[in-house]
Protein backbone atom coordinates (compact mmCIF):
# COMPACT_ATOMS: atom_id res chain seq x y z
CA UNK A 1 0.00 0.00 0.00
CA UNK A 2 1.00 3.61 -0.53
CA UNK A 3 1.47 6.17 2.21
CA UNK A 4 -1.81 7.86 1.23
CA UNK A 5 -3.67 4.58 1.83
CA UNK A 6 -2.36 4.36 5.40
CA UNK A 7 -3.16 8.04 5.86
CA UNK A 8 -6.75 7.46 4.73
CA UNK A 9 -7.24 4.71 7.33
CA UNK A 10 -5.85 6.92 10.09
CA UNK A 11 -7.76 10.00 8.93
CA UNK A 12 -11.04 8.08 8.67
CA UNK A 13 -10.60 6.82 12.23
CA UNK A 14 -9.82 10.37 13.35
CA UNK A 15 -12.98 11.70 11.69
CA UNK A 16 -15.07 8.99 13.34
CA UNK A 17 -13.50 9.84 16.72
CA UNK A 18 -14.06 13.58 16.17
CA UNK A 19 -17.70 13.08 15.20
CA UNK A 20 -18.30 10.78 18.16
CA UNK A 21 -16.69 13.31 20.49
CA UNK A 22 -19.04 16.02 19.25
CA UNK A 23 -22.08 13.78 19.84
CA UNK A 24 -20.96 12.52 23.27
CA UNK A 25 -19.26 15.57 24.77
CA UNK A 26 -21.94 18.00 23.63
CA UNK A 27 -20.18 20.96 25.25
CA UNK A 28 -20.73 24.40 23.78
CA UNK A 29 -17.61 25.86 22.21
CA UNK A 30 -17.09 29.32 23.69
CA UNK A 31 -14.23 30.20 21.36
CA UNK A 32 -14.72 33.57 19.70
CA UNK A 33 -15.44 33.70 16.00
CA UNK A 34 -12.89 35.24 13.64
CA UNK A 35 -13.05 38.98 13.18
CA UNK A 36 -14.18 40.50 9.88
CA UNK A 37 -10.60 41.62 9.14
CA UNK A 38 -9.13 38.16 9.80
CA UNK A 39 -11.90 36.58 7.72
CA UNK A 40 -11.12 38.84 4.75
CA UNK A 41 -7.38 38.06 4.92
CA UNK A 42 -7.90 34.29 5.22
CA UNK A 43 -10.47 34.32 2.41
CA UNK A 44 -7.98 36.14 0.17
CA UNK A 45 -5.39 33.43 0.91
CA UNK A 46 -7.91 30.69 0.16
CA UNK A 47 -8.85 32.32 -3.14
CA UNK A 48 -5.17 32.57 -4.06
CA UNK A 49 -4.74 28.86 -3.34
CA UNK A 50 -7.88 28.05 -5.37
CA UNK A 51 -6.58 30.08 -8.32
CA UNK A 52 -3.08 28.57 -8.11
CA UNK A 53 -4.33 24.97 -8.01
CA UNK A 54 -6.46 25.62 -11.08
CA UNK A 55 -4.10 27.76 -13.15
CA UNK A 56 -0.61 26.36 -12.50
CA UNK A 57 0.74 24.65 -15.65
CA UNK A 58 -2.76 24.56 -17.09
CA UNK A 59 -1.61 23.81 -20.63
CA UNK A 60 0.71 21.01 -19.50
CA UNK A 61 -1.35 19.20 -16.83
CA UNK A 62 -3.23 17.36 -18.17
CA UNK A 63 -0.83 17.20 -21.10
CA UNK A 64 -2.67 16.87 -24.40
CA UNK A 65 -6.39 17.00 -25.06
CA UNK A 66 -9.17 14.59 -24.28
CA UNK A 67 -11.33 13.67 -27.28
CA UNK A 68 -14.35 15.35 -25.67
CA UNK A 69 -12.35 18.53 -25.06
CA UNK A 70 -11.26 18.60 -28.69
CA UNK A 71 -14.84 17.91 -29.81
CA UNK A 72 -16.22 20.74 -27.73
CA UNK A 73 -13.43 23.09 -28.81
CA UNK A 74 -13.80 22.34 -32.50
CA UNK A 75 -17.58 22.68 -32.33
CA UNK A 76 -17.11 26.12 -30.74
CA UNK A 77 -14.48 27.08 -33.32
CA UNK A 78 -16.77 26.05 -36.19
CA UNK A 79 -19.70 28.03 -34.84
CA UNK A 80 -17.57 31.08 -34.05
CA UNK A 81 -15.77 31.09 -37.41
CA UNK A 82 -18.22 29.64 -39.92
CA UNK A 83 -21.62 29.85 -38.21
CA UNK A 84 -22.23 26.10 -38.56
CA UNK A 85 -21.35 23.08 -36.42
CA UNK A 86 -19.23 20.21 -37.68
CA UNK A 87 -22.30 18.50 -39.11
CA UNK A 88 -23.11 21.55 -41.24
CA UNK A 89 -26.06 22.87 -39.19
CA UNK A 90 -26.30 26.63 -38.54
CA UNK A 91 -26.31 27.46 -34.81
CA UNK A 92 -28.11 24.34 -33.57
CA UNK A 93 -30.03 24.57 -30.29
CA UNK A 94 -28.16 21.43 -29.24
CA UNK A 95 -25.09 20.47 -31.31
CA UNK A 96 -25.27 16.71 -31.87
CA UNK A 97 -21.43 16.49 -31.97
CA UNK A 98 -20.72 12.73 -32.01
CA UNK A 99 -24.17 12.07 -33.46
CA UNK A 100 -25.71 11.22 -30.10
CA UNK A 101 -24.79 14.43 -28.31
CA UNK A 102 -21.86 14.42 -25.93
CA UNK A 103 -21.36 18.17 -25.91
CA UNK A 104 -23.93 20.35 -24.14
CA UNK A 105 -24.81 23.66 -25.76
CA UNK A 106 -23.94 26.10 -22.96
CA UNK A 107 -20.25 25.16 -22.79
CA UNK A 108 -19.95 25.11 -26.58
CA UNK A 109 -21.53 28.52 -27.10
CA UNK A 110 -19.58 30.12 -24.25
CA UNK A 111 -16.41 28.80 -25.85
CA UNK A 112 -17.55 30.13 -29.22
CA UNK A 113 -17.74 33.60 -27.67
CA UNK A 114 -14.31 33.09 -26.10
CA UNK A 115 -12.83 32.05 -29.46
CA UNK A 116 -14.27 35.13 -31.17
CA UNK A 117 -12.64 37.29 -28.49
CA UNK A 118 -9.34 35.54 -27.78
CA UNK A 119 -8.80 32.81 -30.37
CA UNK A 120 -8.33 29.06 -29.88
CA UNK A 121 -5.72 26.99 -28.06
CA UNK A 122 -5.46 24.45 -25.24
CA UNK A 123 -5.08 26.98 -22.41
CA UNK A 124 -7.86 29.18 -23.79
CA UNK A 125 -10.12 26.15 -24.13
CA UNK A 126 -9.58 25.33 -20.45
CA UNK A 127 -9.91 28.86 -19.09
CA UNK A 128 -13.70 28.69 -18.92
CA UNK A 129 -13.82 25.78 -16.43
CA UNK A 130 -10.90 27.34 -14.53
CA UNK A 131 -12.68 30.67 -14.13
CA UNK A 132 -15.93 28.87 -13.30
CA UNK A 133 -14.14 26.82 -10.66
CA UNK A 134 -12.56 29.84 -8.99
CA UNK A 135 -15.85 31.75 -8.96
CA UNK A 136 -17.62 28.70 -7.50
CA UNK A 137 -15.23 28.66 -4.53
CA UNK A 138 -16.09 32.28 -3.71
CA UNK A 139 -19.80 31.80 -4.38
CA UNK A 140 -19.89 28.74 -2.14
CA UNK A 141 -18.38 30.88 0.62
CA UNK A 142 -21.22 33.38 0.12
CA UNK A 143 -23.83 30.60 0.11
CA UNK A 144 -22.62 29.14 3.42
CA UNK A 145 -22.35 32.67 4.80
CA UNK A 146 -25.97 33.23 3.81
CA UNK A 147 -26.99 30.05 5.62
CA UNK A 148 -25.01 30.69 8.80
CA UNK A 149 -26.17 34.32 8.97
CA UNK A 150 -29.67 32.91 9.17
CA UNK A 151 -28.84 30.20 11.71
CA UNK A 152 -27.96 29.74 15.36
CA UNK A 153 -24.27 29.06 14.59
CA UNK A 154 -21.90 31.22 16.64
CA UNK A 155 -18.85 30.63 14.44
CA UNK A 156 -20.21 31.93 11.15
CA UNK A 157 -16.94 33.19 9.72
CA UNK A 158 -14.99 30.05 10.60
CA UNK A 159 -17.59 27.76 9.03
CA UNK A 160 -17.84 29.86 5.86
CA UNK A 161 -14.05 29.95 5.47
CA UNK A 162 -13.86 26.21 6.04
CA UNK A 163 -16.39 25.72 3.23
CA UNK A 164 -14.32 27.82 0.82
CA UNK A 165 -11.10 26.07 1.88
CA UNK A 166 -12.49 22.60 1.34
CA UNK A 167 -13.87 23.38 -2.10
CA UNK A 168 -10.61 25.13 -3.04
CA UNK A 169 -8.55 21.97 -2.39
CA UNK A 170 -11.18 19.28 -3.07
CA UNK A 171 -9.76 16.71 -5.56
CA UNK A 172 -13.02 16.46 -7.51
CA UNK A 173 -13.30 20.20 -8.01
CA UNK A 174 -9.62 20.86 -8.74
CA UNK A 175 -9.48 18.14 -11.43
CA UNK A 176 -12.85 19.19 -12.87
CA UNK A 177 -11.69 22.82 -13.16
CA UNK A 178 -8.58 21.99 -15.19
CA UNK A 179 -10.05 20.44 -18.33
CA UNK A 180 -12.94 21.29 -20.60
CA UNK A 181 -15.76 18.76 -20.34
CA UNK A 182 -19.22 20.24 -20.73
CA UNK A 183 -20.23 19.00 -17.26
CA UNK A 184 -17.39 20.93 -15.67
CA UNK A 185 -19.21 24.26 -15.46
CA UNK A 186 -22.33 22.69 -13.97
CA UNK A 187 -21.26 23.26 -10.30
CA UNK A 188 -21.15 27.01 -10.90
CA UNK A 189 -24.47 27.07 -12.76
CA UNK A 190 -26.11 24.97 -10.08
CA UNK A 191 -24.60 27.04 -7.25
CA UNK A 192 -25.92 30.26 -8.82
CA UNK A 193 -29.42 28.79 -9.22
CA UNK A 194 -29.54 27.42 -5.67
CA UNK A 195 -28.15 30.63 -4.20
CA UNK A 196 -30.82 32.69 -5.97
CA UNK A 197 -33.55 30.35 -4.71
CA UNK A 198 -32.20 30.76 -1.17
CA UNK A 199 -32.30 34.53 -1.59
CA UNK A 200 -35.88 34.13 -2.80
CA UNK A 201 -36.74 32.25 0.39
CA UNK A 202 -35.02 34.94 2.44
CA UNK A 203 -36.49 37.98 0.67
CA UNK A 204 -39.85 36.54 -0.49
CA UNK A 205 -39.50 38.71 -3.62
CA UNK A 206 -40.99 37.46 -6.89
CA UNK A 207 -38.20 38.80 -9.11
CA UNK A 208 -35.60 36.83 -7.12
CA UNK A 209 -37.56 33.61 -7.64
CA UNK A 210 -37.81 34.48 -11.35
CA UNK A 211 -34.03 34.99 -11.56
CA UNK A 212 -33.61 31.63 -9.87
CA UNK A 213 -35.92 30.05 -12.46
CA UNK A 214 -33.79 31.51 -15.26
CA UNK A 215 -30.64 30.11 -13.65
CA UNK A 216 -32.21 26.66 -13.25
CA UNK A 217 -33.36 26.71 -16.88
CA UNK A 218 -29.81 27.55 -17.98
CA UNK A 219 -28.65 24.51 -15.99
CA UNK A 220 -30.72 22.41 -18.38
CA UNK A 221 -28.40 23.51 -21.20
CA UNK A 222 -25.30 22.69 -19.14
CA UNK A 223 -25.36 18.89 -18.98
CA UNK A 224 -27.72 16.04 -19.79
CA UNK A 225 -28.17 14.83 -16.20
CA UNK A 226 -29.88 18.14 -15.38
CA UNK A 227 -32.94 17.00 -17.36
CA UNK A 228 -33.59 14.48 -14.58
CA UNK A 229 -32.15 16.17 -11.52
CA UNK A 230 -33.42 19.75 -11.90
CA UNK A 231 -37.15 18.92 -12.37
CA UNK A 232 -37.15 16.46 -9.43
CA UNK A 233 -35.23 18.92 -7.25
CA UNK A 234 -37.55 21.82 -8.11
CA UNK A 235 -40.69 19.72 -7.65
CA UNK A 236 -39.65 18.71 -4.12
CA UNK A 237 -38.46 22.21 -3.30
CA UNK A 238 -41.57 24.00 -4.54
CA UNK A 239 -43.88 21.61 -2.67
CA UNK A 240 -41.91 22.24 0.53
CA UNK A 241 -41.94 26.02 0.08
CA UNK A 242 -45.64 26.15 -0.83
CA UNK A 243 -46.50 24.05 2.20
CA UNK A 244 -44.51 26.37 4.47
CA UNK A 245 -45.89 29.55 2.83
CA UNK A 246 -42.47 30.67 1.60
CA UNK A 247 -43.61 30.63 -2.02
CA UNK A 248 -47.07 31.65 -3.16
CA UNK A 249 -49.02 30.49 -6.19
CA UNK A 250 -48.45 33.73 -8.08
CA UNK A 251 -44.69 33.47 -7.62
CA UNK A 252 -44.76 29.81 -8.65
CA UNK A 253 -46.67 30.57 -11.86
CA UNK A 254 -44.42 33.50 -12.73
CA UNK A 255 -41.23 31.53 -12.10
CA UNK A 256 -42.55 28.42 -13.85
CA UNK A 257 -43.54 30.43 -16.92
CA UNK A 258 -40.12 32.05 -17.17
CA UNK A 259 -38.44 28.67 -16.68
CA UNK A 260 -40.45 27.20 -19.56
CA UNK A 261 -39.72 30.15 -21.86
CA UNK A 262 -35.96 29.83 -21.33
CA UNK A 263 -36.12 26.04 -21.56
CA UNK A 264 -38.47 26.01 -24.60
CA UNK A 265 -35.85 25.68 -27.40
CA UNK A 266 -34.28 22.70 -25.64
CA UNK A 267 -37.72 21.26 -24.89
CA UNK A 268 -38.58 21.41 -28.61
CA UNK A 269 -35.26 19.72 -29.37
CA UNK A 270 -36.20 16.84 -27.04
CA UNK A 271 -39.66 16.64 -28.62
CA UNK A 272 -38.07 16.45 -32.09
CA UNK A 273 -35.83 13.62 -30.93
CA UNK A 274 -38.14 11.63 -28.70
CA UNK A 275 -41.68 12.45 -29.84
CA UNK A 276 -41.08 12.55 -33.59
CA UNK A 277 -41.70 16.24 -34.23
CA UNK A 278 -40.26 17.47 -37.55
CA UNK A 279 -36.80 19.02 -37.54
CA UNK A 280 -36.47 22.80 -37.82
CA UNK A 281 -34.00 24.22 -40.35
CA UNK A 282 -33.91 28.02 -40.45
CA UNK A 283 -31.28 30.36 -41.81
CA UNK A 284 -29.82 31.22 -38.42
CA UNK A 285 -30.70 28.28 -36.16
CA UNK A 286 -31.42 24.56 -36.27
CA UNK A 287 -33.37 22.09 -34.17
CA UNK A 288 -32.17 18.81 -35.57
CA UNK A 289 -32.31 15.13 -34.67
CA UNK A 290 -29.59 12.91 -33.24
CA UNK A 291 -28.21 10.34 -35.67
CA UNK A 292 -28.04 7.79 -32.84
CA UNK A 293 -29.46 7.32 -29.35
CA UNK A 294 -27.46 6.89 -26.15
CA UNK A 295 -30.41 5.76 -24.03
CA UNK A 296 -29.22 2.17 -23.99
CA UNK A 297 -25.76 3.25 -22.89
CA UNK A 298 -27.04 5.72 -20.27
CA UNK A 299 -30.22 4.24 -18.74
CA UNK A 300 -30.45 0.84 -17.11
CA UNK A 301 -32.61 -1.68 -18.97
CA UNK A 302 -36.22 -2.30 -17.93
CA UNK A 303 -35.99 -6.09 -18.12
CA UNK A 304 -35.17 -9.02 -15.87
CA UNK A 305 -31.80 -7.45 -15.07
CA UNK A 306 -33.46 -4.43 -13.42
CA UNK A 307 -33.21 -5.59 -9.75
CA UNK A 308 -29.54 -6.49 -10.14
CA UNK A 309 -28.79 -3.22 -11.94
CA UNK A 310 -30.58 -1.19 -9.27
CA UNK A 311 -28.60 -2.97 -6.57
CA UNK A 312 -25.33 -2.35 -8.45
CA UNK A 313 -26.18 1.33 -8.86
CA UNK A 314 -26.99 1.56 -5.17
CA UNK A 315 -23.59 0.10 -4.33
CA UNK A 316 -21.85 2.50 -6.67
CA UNK A 317 -23.76 5.44 -5.20
CA UNK A 318 -22.72 4.66 -1.63
CA UNK A 319 -19.19 3.97 -2.76
CA UNK A 320 -18.98 7.35 -4.47
CA UNK A 321 -20.27 9.24 -1.42
CA UNK A 322 -17.90 7.41 0.93
CA UNK A 323 -14.50 6.07 -0.15
CA UNK A 324 -14.88 6.79 -3.86
CA UNK A 325 -15.31 4.53 -6.87
CA UNK A 326 -11.94 3.56 -8.35
CA UNK A 327 -13.57 2.13 -11.48
CA UNK A 328 -14.19 5.63 -12.87
CA UNK A 329 -11.96 7.09 -15.55
CA UNK A 330 -8.76 8.74 -14.33
CA UNK A 331 -9.71 12.03 -15.96
CA UNK A 332 -12.08 12.46 -12.98
CA UNK A 333 -10.01 11.38 -9.97
CA UNK A 334 -6.64 10.21 -8.63
CA UNK A 335 -6.58 6.83 -6.85
CA UNK A 336 -6.22 7.31 -3.11
CA UNK A 337 -8.07 10.62 -2.96
CA UNK A 338 -11.55 9.76 -4.26
CA UNK A 339 -13.71 12.76 -5.12
CA UNK A 340 -13.99 14.45 -1.72
CA UNK A 341 -11.02 12.72 -0.03
CA UNK A 342 -11.65 9.19 1.21
CA UNK A 343 -11.82 10.02 4.93
CA UNK A 344 -14.46 12.78 4.97
CA UNK A 345 -17.61 10.66 4.79
CA UNK A 346 -18.16 10.20 8.59
CA UNK A 347 -18.46 13.98 8.98
CA UNK A 348 -20.60 14.18 5.81
CA UNK A 349 -23.04 11.64 7.25
CA UNK A 350 -23.28 13.69 10.43
CA UNK A 351 -24.12 16.70 8.29
CA UNK A 352 -26.83 14.79 6.41
CA UNK A 353 -28.33 13.53 9.67
CA UNK A 354 -28.30 16.97 11.28
CA UNK A 355 -29.91 18.48 8.18
CA UNK A 356 -32.67 15.86 8.10
CA UNK A 357 -33.28 16.49 11.78
CA UNK A 358 -33.35 20.27 11.38
CA UNK A 359 -35.71 20.09 8.41
CA UNK A 360 -38.17 17.37 9.42
CA UNK A 361 -38.05 16.97 13.21
CA UNK A 362 -41.08 18.30 15.04
CA UNK A 363 -38.72 19.38 17.81
CA UNK A 364 -36.65 21.50 15.44
CA UNK A 365 -36.31 25.09 16.65
CA UNK A 366 -35.31 26.36 13.22
CA UNK A 367 -37.61 28.77 11.40
CA UNK A 368 -39.47 27.66 8.28
CA UNK A 369 -37.13 29.89 6.29
CA UNK A 370 -34.00 28.21 7.68
CA UNK A 371 -35.46 24.73 7.15
CA UNK A 372 -36.35 25.58 3.55
CA UNK A 373 -32.83 26.83 2.84
CA UNK A 374 -31.45 23.57 4.21
CA UNK A 375 -33.98 21.67 2.10
CA UNK A 376 -32.58 23.30 -1.05
CA UNK A 377 -29.50 21.13 -0.55
CA UNK A 378 -31.36 18.10 0.71
CA UNK A 379 -33.75 18.03 -2.25
CA UNK A 380 -30.80 18.26 -4.64
CA UNK A 381 -29.18 15.23 -2.99
CA UNK A 382 -32.47 13.30 -3.15
CA UNK A 383 -32.87 14.16 -6.84
CA UNK A 384 -29.29 13.04 -7.55
CA UNK A 385 -29.92 9.80 -5.67
CA UNK A 386 -32.99 9.08 -7.81
CA UNK A 387 -30.98 9.78 -10.96
CA UNK A 388 -28.13 7.55 -9.76
CA UNK A 389 -30.56 4.63 -9.51
CA UNK A 390 -31.85 4.83 -13.09
CA UNK A 391 -28.70 5.62 -15.08
CA UNK A 392 -25.38 3.89 -15.60
CA UNK A 393 -23.43 5.95 -13.10
CA UNK A 394 -20.11 7.74 -13.40
CA UNK A 395 -18.63 10.85 -11.80
CA UNK A 396 -19.44 13.19 -14.68
CA UNK A 397 -23.10 12.13 -14.79
CA UNK A 398 -23.36 12.60 -11.02
CA UNK A 399 -21.68 16.01 -11.18
CA UNK A 400 -24.64 17.74 -9.49
CA UNK A 401 -24.35 15.59 -6.38
CA UNK A 402 -20.94 16.61 -5.07
CA UNK A 403 -21.62 20.22 -4.15
CA UNK A 404 -24.51 19.15 -1.85
CA UNK A 405 -22.22 16.51 -0.33
CA UNK A 406 -19.61 19.19 0.33
CA UNK A 407 -22.30 21.33 1.93
CA UNK A 408 -23.26 18.45 4.23
CA UNK A 409 -19.59 17.91 5.09
CA UNK A 410 -19.36 21.59 6.04
CA UNK A 411 -22.59 21.25 8.02
CA UNK A 412 -21.08 18.27 9.85
CA UNK A 413 -17.94 20.29 10.56
CA UNK A 414 -20.11 23.11 11.93
CA UNK A 415 -21.81 20.60 14.24
CA UNK A 416 -18.43 19.43 15.55
CA UNK A 417 -17.13 23.00 15.86
CA UNK A 418 -20.12 24.20 17.88
CA UNK A 419 -20.01 21.25 20.31
CA UNK A 420 -16.30 20.78 21.02
CA UNK A 421 -13.71 23.22 22.34
CA UNK A 422 -10.60 21.92 20.59
CA UNK A 423 -11.29 18.57 18.91
CA UNK A 424 -12.72 20.26 15.82
CA UNK A 425 -9.23 21.36 14.72
CA UNK A 426 -8.50 17.74 13.77
CA UNK A 427 -10.63 18.07 10.61
CA UNK A 428 -8.92 21.09 8.97
CA UNK A 429 -5.50 19.67 9.88
CA UNK A 430 -6.36 16.36 8.21
CA UNK A 431 -7.58 18.23 5.14
CA UNK A 432 -4.46 20.39 4.97
CA UNK A 433 -2.10 17.41 4.87
CA UNK A 434 -4.33 15.57 2.41
CA UNK A 435 -4.49 18.65 0.17
CA UNK A 436 -0.69 18.95 0.15
CA UNK A 437 -0.34 15.27 -0.73
CA UNK A 438 -3.00 15.50 -3.45
CA UNK A 439 -1.37 18.58 -4.98
CA UNK A 440 2.01 16.85 -5.07
CA UNK A 441 0.60 13.73 -6.72
CA UNK A 442 -1.49 15.71 -9.18
CA UNK A 443 1.23 18.02 -10.43
CA UNK A 444 4.00 15.40 -10.43
CA UNK A 445 2.26 12.15 -11.39
CA UNK A 446 -1.09 12.88 -13.05
CA UNK A 447 0.27 12.92 -16.58
CA UNK A 448 1.91 9.53 -16.00
CA UNK A 449 -1.46 7.82 -15.43
CA UNK A 450 -3.64 9.65 -17.97
CA UNK A 451 -1.59 9.37 -21.17
CA UNK A 452 -4.12 7.32 -23.11
CA UNK A 453 -6.96 9.66 -22.09
CA UNK A 454 -5.42 12.98 -23.09
CA UNK A 455 -3.22 11.73 -25.95
CA UNK A 456 -0.18 13.87 -25.04
CA UNK A 457 1.90 15.15 -27.94
CA UNK A 458 -0.40 13.93 -30.67
CA UNK A 459 -2.02 17.30 -31.27
CA UNK A 460 1.31 18.99 -31.88
CA UNK A 461 2.43 16.13 -34.14
CA UNK A 462 -0.68 16.13 -36.33
CA UNK A 463 -0.51 19.94 -36.50
CA UNK A 464 3.07 19.75 -37.77
CA UNK A 465 2.11 17.06 -40.28
CA UNK A 466 -0.58 19.35 -41.70
CA UNK A 467 1.92 22.21 -41.96
CA UNK A 468 4.10 19.96 -44.10
CA UNK A 469 1.36 18.36 -46.19
CA UNK A 470 -1.09 21.21 -46.65
CA UNK A 471 -4.35 20.19 -48.31
CA UNK A 472 -2.79 18.30 -51.20
CA UNK A 473 -0.55 15.57 -49.81
CA UNK A 474 -2.16 12.62 -47.96
CA UNK A 475 -1.55 12.41 -44.20
CA UNK A 476 -1.54 8.92 -42.69
CA UNK A 477 -1.90 8.92 -38.92
CA UNK A 478 -1.27 6.18 -36.40
CA UNK A 479 -4.18 4.97 -34.31
CA UNK A 480 -2.02 3.27 -31.69
CA UNK A 481 -3.06 4.26 -28.15
CA UNK A 482 -5.41 6.96 -29.47
CA UNK A 483 -9.13 7.57 -29.14
CA UNK A 484 -10.89 9.45 -31.95
CA UNK A 485 -7.67 11.19 -33.10
CA UNK A 486 -9.59 12.88 -35.91
CA UNK A 487 -11.00 15.31 -33.33
CA UNK A 488 -7.52 16.45 -32.30
CA UNK A 489 -6.56 16.83 -35.96
CA UNK A 490 -9.57 19.09 -36.48
CA UNK A 491 -9.03 21.20 -33.38
CA UNK A 492 -5.27 21.68 -33.52
CA UNK A 493 -5.40 22.61 -37.21
CA UNK A 494 -8.43 24.93 -37.09
CA UNK A 495 -9.68 22.86 -39.99
CA UNK A 496 -12.24 24.32 -42.41
CA UNK A 497 -15.55 22.86 -41.22
CA UNK A 498 -17.10 23.09 -44.69
CA UNK A 499 -14.37 20.87 -46.09
CA UNK A 500 -14.69 18.51 -43.12
CA UNK A 501 -18.41 17.74 -43.24
CA UNK A 502 -18.38 17.41 -47.02
CA UNK A 503 -15.46 14.94 -47.10
CA UNK A 504 -15.70 13.06 -43.80
CA UNK A 505 -16.06 9.29 -43.85
CA UNK A 506 -17.35 7.75 -40.63
CA UNK A 507 -16.61 4.17 -39.67
CA UNK A 508 -20.28 3.79 -38.76
CA UNK A 509 -22.41 6.83 -39.70
CA UNK A 510 -25.25 5.65 -37.46
CA UNK A 511 -23.20 4.21 -34.62
CA UNK A 512 -23.61 5.40 -31.06
CA UNK A 513 -20.47 7.51 -31.52
CA UNK A 514 -19.55 8.59 -35.02
CA UNK A 515 -15.79 8.29 -35.38
CA UNK A 516 -14.12 9.35 -38.62
CA UNK A 517 -11.49 7.21 -40.30
CA UNK A 518 -10.79 9.94 -42.87
CA UNK A 519 -11.62 13.45 -43.98
CA UNK A 520 -10.00 15.72 -46.56
CA UNK A 521 -6.45 14.44 -47.01
CA UNK A 522 -6.30 12.90 -43.49
CA UNK A 523 -6.41 9.10 -43.15
CA UNK A 524 -6.47 7.63 -39.64
CA UNK A 525 -4.75 4.27 -39.69
CA UNK A 526 -1.50 3.30 -41.33
CA UNK A 527 -1.41 1.39 -44.66
CA UNK A 528 -0.15 -2.17 -44.47
CA UNK A 529 2.60 -1.39 -46.96
CA UNK A 530 3.85 2.17 -46.48
CA UNK A 531 6.21 1.99 -49.47
CA UNK A 532 3.25 1.41 -51.81
CA UNK A 533 1.03 4.09 -50.24
CA UNK A 534 2.07 7.04 -52.40
CA UNK A 535 5.08 7.26 -50.10
CA UNK A 536 6.92 9.92 -52.08
CA UNK A 537 4.01 12.29 -51.60
CA UNK A 538 2.55 11.20 -48.24
CA UNK A 539 3.22 12.41 -44.70
CA UNK A 540 3.13 9.86 -41.87
CA UNK A 541 2.54 10.37 -38.15
CA UNK A 542 3.90 7.40 -36.21
CA UNK A 543 4.50 6.50 -32.60
CA UNK A 544 8.15 6.16 -31.64
CA UNK A 545 7.78 2.38 -31.44
CA UNK A 546 6.28 2.26 -34.95
CA UNK A 547 9.13 4.44 -36.22
CA UNK A 548 11.74 2.13 -34.71
CA UNK A 549 10.07 -0.87 -36.37
CA UNK A 550 9.96 0.86 -39.77
CA UNK A 551 12.86 -0.48 -41.85
CA UNK A 552 12.91 2.19 -44.56
CA UNK A 553 12.91 5.21 -42.25
CA UNK A 554 16.34 6.31 -43.53
CA UNK A 555 14.84 7.22 -46.90
CA UNK A 556 12.53 9.79 -45.24
CA UNK A 557 13.00 13.07 -43.48
CA UNK A 558 11.92 12.63 -39.88
CA UNK A 559 10.87 15.01 -37.14
CA UNK A 560 10.34 13.87 -33.57
CA UNK A 561 7.72 15.81 -31.64
CA UNK A 562 5.88 15.04 -28.42
CA UNK A 563 6.57 11.31 -28.49
CA UNK A 564 5.60 10.98 -32.16
CA UNK A 565 7.56 10.92 -35.39
CA UNK A 566 6.57 12.75 -38.59
CA UNK A 567 7.97 11.11 -41.72
CA UNK A 568 7.90 12.68 -45.16
CA UNK A 569 9.87 13.00 -48.37
CA UNK A 570 10.64 16.37 -49.90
Amino acid sequence: MRIIDYYNYIATAACIFTGAAAVIICKKNNMKDLSARATTIILAVIMFVAAFLRLYRLGAIPYGLHQDEASLGYEAYSLATYGIDRNGYPFPVYPITWGCGGGSPLMIYLNAISIRLFGSGVVKLRLLPVISGIITVFLFYLVVKELTDNAKATHKNMISLFAAFFLAVCPWHVILSRWSLDANIMPLNMCIAMYLFMLGIRTKKTYVYVLSAIAYAICMYSYGSATIVVPVHLLLLCIFCLKNKLLNLKQLIASGTVFLVVFLPLLIFYMVNYLGLPEVFAEHFTINRFTASRSGEVFIALDSSLPANLFDNLKVFFKVITIGDDTDMLCHFIPGYATLFEFTFPITFIGIYVTFKDVFSKKSKDSAEKRAIDFVWLSMLIACFIMALVIVTDISRMVMMFLPLIYFFVKGFGFVLERTARVFVVIPVLLLFAAISFSKDYFLDYNNVTGNLFMPGYGEAIERAYEIAGDERPIYSTYDGLSAPFMLALYYNDYDVNRFYKTVNYKDPYGEFRVADSFGNFIFGLPQDIDNADADNAVFVLTESEFEAFHNADSYSSEHLGGYCILHKH
